[in-house]
């Protein structure tokens, strides 16, 4: 019994419907240069692709939007000697790791239409 509710579970978990939805927070570089067109892509272009910006400033001239990324990761290389050696029976367990951090902003500005007049990436990884 114990076996067929496992069974059952594994099958509707199975069955669930995904949601495919396009993905706001694919702004990278790439995205940027391929999507962003100055005095052709509209501001509802932009919210579509990359969602709300992080900060937005308006004046006279228009708006500016800014998007800002960042983040950093860890690379930890391990080595483990363990009891599987046939000789000895010690364990011995290394480990070093390595972080790094990057940065990414997008500064658009459009005008009084709504439309992309001039658009910056500032990008840094340390």
């Amino acid at each position: 019994m114990k076996h067929i509710l496992i069974a059952s579970l594994i099958v509707c978990l199975g069955c669930q419907k995904v949601d495919i939805r396009q993905n706001k927070g694919n702004l990278t570089l790439g995205a940027v240069q391929i999507k962003i067109e100055n005095t052709v892509t509209t501001k509802a272009q932009i919210l579509e692709w990359f969602g709300s910006p992080n900060v937005a400033t308006k004046d006279k001239d228009g708006e500016v939007w800014n998007y800002t990324r960042q983040g950093s990761s860890t690379q930890i290389a391990t080595s483990s000697v363990g009891a599987w050696l046939l000789i000895g029976s010690g364990y011995s367990n290394n480990s070093s790791g390595k972080t790094s951090s990057y940065s990414f902003d997008l500064f658009i500005r459009f005008d009084n239409k709504d439309i992309v007049i001039d658009n910056r990436v500032i990008q840094t990884a340390f």
